[in-house]
């Protein structure tokens, strides 16, 4: 395995590590509530969403999201809920920004949920190094969508850039 395999391998490790430990709380145990249901919605929807943002939906993407699924231990019913979200984002069958506000209004601007929420969206982006002009687009608008100011993706994307 070359240094860069390796490299891209722990920055991969090391993104799943920080999703799940920012998610873990939220899918424990076999019973999903109404939060860990908004949840998992609204998470899984958006990556579908934003991992289709560039018209391509690659092997790492869909990678990503079924490594988290696996890591988060989801119950049969969550990772039902979840592969179901992935593809009505993935087939542009949610609004984003409705879905941001959904997610909002249940846990309220500024929440840790909402944080960790984008976070992972910004990791899922960044982690082939590289954000596509459509995937920063859809990206700008779940900013706003999420309660964030604008200039907030940039800030964001620029702490993420130096811990890989």
């Amino acid at each position: 395995m070359s240094s860069t395999d390796s490299r891209n391998k722990d920055r991969k490790r090391g993104v799943f590590g920080q999703v799940r430990s920012a998610l873990g709380e939220i899918f424990g145990g076999g019973t999903i509530n109404a939060d860990q249901q908004l949840m998992i919605e609204v998470l899984f929807g958006l990556l579908g969403a934003l991992a289709q943002a560039d018209s391509i939906v690659t092997t790492h993407e869909t990678e990503f999201v079924n490594e988290l699924m696996d890591e988060e231990e989801l119950s049969t019913n969550a990772r039902r809920i979840a592969k179901e979200s992935f593809d009505r984002g993935r087939h542009r069958q949610i609004d984003g920004e409705a879905e941001g506000r959904r997610f909002v209004a249940r846990f309220g601007k500024g929440s840790a949920q909402v944080d960790r929420l984008y976070d992972a969206l910004l990791r899922l982006a960044a982690a082939d190094e590289r954000i596509r002009p459509r995937e920063r687009e859809f990206l700008e608008k779940i900013t706003i969508s999420l309660g964030f100011e604008a200039h907030a993706l940039e800030v964001r994307l620029k702490v993420i850039g130096q811990s890989m």
